[in-house]
């Protein structure tokens, strides 16, 4: 294999120069609930991790995919919230994922400068953006590593049983790796029907099953692991899932034939992403998409001839083309998991879902650039020779070169809030969601006006959505108008009588206003819904306190810490509570646990300074300082402390 590592590190370089540019996204959409959101993330919990539903913010029990949640784990531990470190892993697992291709397709097609190409139109294809530049798109990554990883495991046991040697290590270490690709997403499983393929394309004319019970021992190890993965996940979910929301996945709300109609409408939208990938979208939901009440609809049509299509090239080269028969098997095998054809799935449409599913397009793509000619390449040189050609050399250049300018231009649109959301509606500007998402940045930047046009726009869409009149009354809220506030919250428990976030927020409004009572009794409705939302206890603790109830203060600040025993929030605001009853030495520890924050170190200098401690009262407070010098609350605890020198020097 000497100088195979050339080709190879041109993958990985290709793969990590497109996406260099994501690096400086920020943490978006559904990484605030995967991650900055995520208790289990922010504790480190392996153990709640492993056996809890931990793909989710707390309160919302969406899931369960331990590996990806304990590598976002890593990561917080490592840097926080720091968005770089996450996209640096992501960029890294993509590189890692086109280089195992390259070597699974190598070993497989028995021509290198085929899975050259192909792994180099993989590392580039801009329909992967989401799957990369999105942090939470690490779970097709992983997935993705897993599969291909595993695979190279039963290559390489074929070949050493062949040469006469032992391969019970790799086949073992190949079913391993598949379960850990499950625990990381559900469509690493789709290795198992891709396997059988390959053993039959590749297998003697006469001879398809002895091949298969060659590896019968192989496939029994696979069905078992993946057994064992839906009896984990049935075990830590139980029946405690959430339904598939209209909003996320519209095809749940429509009859059963236009349910398969517009599902196959969506497929072609999927080909023509494959192929074109020029519009882009990090939105598809209600009402994006519309749905498909006939069989001579244009878009069910388009979807029709894609799966005819397939069929028929499938069946035209199982013999004369295998290699992109295999790739076309792979596309279909591993699509059809997220197809929504054969059951629901969580979204109607997200270009995320064929990370691994375009590896099989890229095979099939490869082989039609490169051809199929005798001898294949055995060397670098020669895979080299064969690519370099003028017919093989000018369409992968302009290939790679406009995979590459839209692959870099559509990071771009992950960089910040703001832009991520205008282009999201921009993208997909008939749907509720985008405009919803919208108005909410907009509320957050104080854009008022305009965010009541977004959050107009998405009722238009999606009358009495609830979501979206709870985000409207949080934008009221922020706004100052709180009558108001208090209108879209009951509209919106109204619409979703159980949607706790509207009850809590609702109370924080109450608050606002002055009537702790209220606020207590609002939040407290949500806690059946959400009892284990350390946030939510930490509220209720806050009105309790300002109510007088120190004991009942005391046992919800108690319960919070339980759940979150590492929320900067939760102990700061416990710290504070401590502080003004005078248990100095455990408010102190409090604090010292929240870390840097600036609110935290005010708290903790304030508690030295209601000590006595003015030595380290000024050491804390010069430390804030130096962190956060524009920061008004460190800045005055500065003035107070000032103040107390000045006062100690003059007596």
């Amino acid at each position: 294999m000497r100088g195979w590592w050339i080709p190879a590190a041109a993958v990985a370089l290709l793969a990590c120069l497109l996406y260099a540019n994501s690096l400086g996204g920020a943490l978006l959409f559904d990484d605030v609930n995967a991650i900055v959101n995520n208790r289990w993330v922010r504790s480190g919990d392996v153990a709640g991790i492993v056996t809890r539903a931990s793909w989710w913010g707390e309160g919302r029990g969406h899931g369960w995919r331990p590996i990806t949640t304990l590598t976002f784990a890593l990561d917080h531990a490592l840097h926080g919230t720091n968005p770089v470190g996450y996209h640096a892993v992501n960029v890294a697992l993509h590189a890692a994922v086109s280089v195992c291709l390259f070597a699974v397709f190598a070993r497989i097609a028995g021509d290198p400068a085929v899975a050259a190409v192909a792994a180099l139109l993989f590392a580039a294809h801009p329909v992967h953006t989401e799957a990369v530049a999105s942090v939470v798109g690490r779970a097709e990554l992983l997935a993705a590593l897993a599969f291909f990883a595993a695979w190279l495991c039963f290559v390489r046991a074929d070949a050493r049983r062949a040469a006469g040697g032992g391969a019970l290590v790799l086949e073992a270490l190949g079913v391993a790796v598949v379960f850990l690709g499950a625990l990381a997403k559900e469509n690493a499983l789709g290795l198992v029907p891709v396997l059988v393929l390959a053993d039959l394309l590749f297998a003697a004319p006469d001879m398809p099953l002895a091949r298969l019970r060659a590896h019968a021992g192989r496939y029994a190890a696979l069905v078992a692991a993946a057994l064992a993965f839906g009896v984990a996940r049935h075990v830590v979910l139980g029946n405690d899932t959430s339904p598939i929301s209209i909003l996320d996945n519209p095809l749940v709300g429509l009859p059963f034939a236009s349910y398969e109609l517009t599902a196959v409408k969506v497929i072609g939208l999927y080909a023509w992403r494959l192929l074109v990938p020029w519009t882009l979208a990090a939105d598809y939901s209600y009402d994006q998409l519309t749905a498909v009440t006939s069989p001579v609809d244009p878009a069910f049509l388009a979807g029709l001839a894609v799966l005819v299509a397939v069929g028929l090239l499938v069946w035209r080269t199982w013999r004369t083309a295998p290699l992109v028969a295999l790739g076309l098997g792979i596309l279909v095998l591993t699509f059809v998991i997220v197809s929504n054809v054969v059951f629901p799935i969580g979204t109607i449409m997200a270009e995320r879902l064929i990370y691994l599913p375009s590896a099989g397009f890229c095979l099939a793509l490869a082989t039609g650039l490169v051809g199929v000619v005798a001898p294949a390449a055995r060397s670098p040189r020669e895979v080299f020779g064969r690519v370099a050609t003028a017919r093989v050399a000018l369409p992968l250049a302009v290939v790679l070169a406009l995979y590459g300018a839209r692959t870099v231009a559509r990071n771009r649109v992950w960089h910040d809030r703001l832009g991520f959301f205008t282009a999201m509606a921009a993208d997909a500007p008939r749907s509720a969601r985008s405009q919803r998402e919208l108005g909410a940045v907009l509320a957050d930047l104080g854009r008022f006006e305009e965010a009541r046009a977004a959050f107009t726009r998405s009722l238009a869409i999606r009358p009495n959505d609830g979501a979206t009149l709870y985000n409207l009354g949080n934008a009221l809220a922020q706004e100052n108008r709180l009558d108001d506030a208090i209108a879209a919250y009951e509209q919106a428990l109204v619409a979703v009588p159980d949607l706790a976030d509207a009850m809590v927020n609702l109370g924080n409004v109450e608050s606002m206003r002055g009537d702790h009572a209220a606020a207590v009794a609002s939040m407290r409705r949500a806690l059946p819904l959400t009892p284990r939302s350390a946030s939510l206890h930490m509220n209720i603790a806050n009105e309790l306190f300002r109510l007088g109830d120190h004991a009942g203060a005391r046992a919800e600040y108690e319960a919070a810490l339980a759940l979150d025993p590492a929320a900067p929030n939760i102990l700061m605001n416990y710290g504070a509570f401590l502080l003004a009853r005078g248990e100095y030495d455990r408010a102190a520890e409090l604090y010292r646990r929240a870390g840097d924050e600036p609110m935290a170190l005010v708290g903790l200098s304030a508690t030295y300074r209601a000590q006595g401690k003015s030595a380290d009262a000024r050491a804390v407070q010069a430390r804030a300082a130096a962190l956060y010098p524009a920061n008004g609350a460190v800045r005055q605890m500065g003035e107070i402390l000032q103040r107390d020198a000045a006062g100690a020097s003059g007596s």
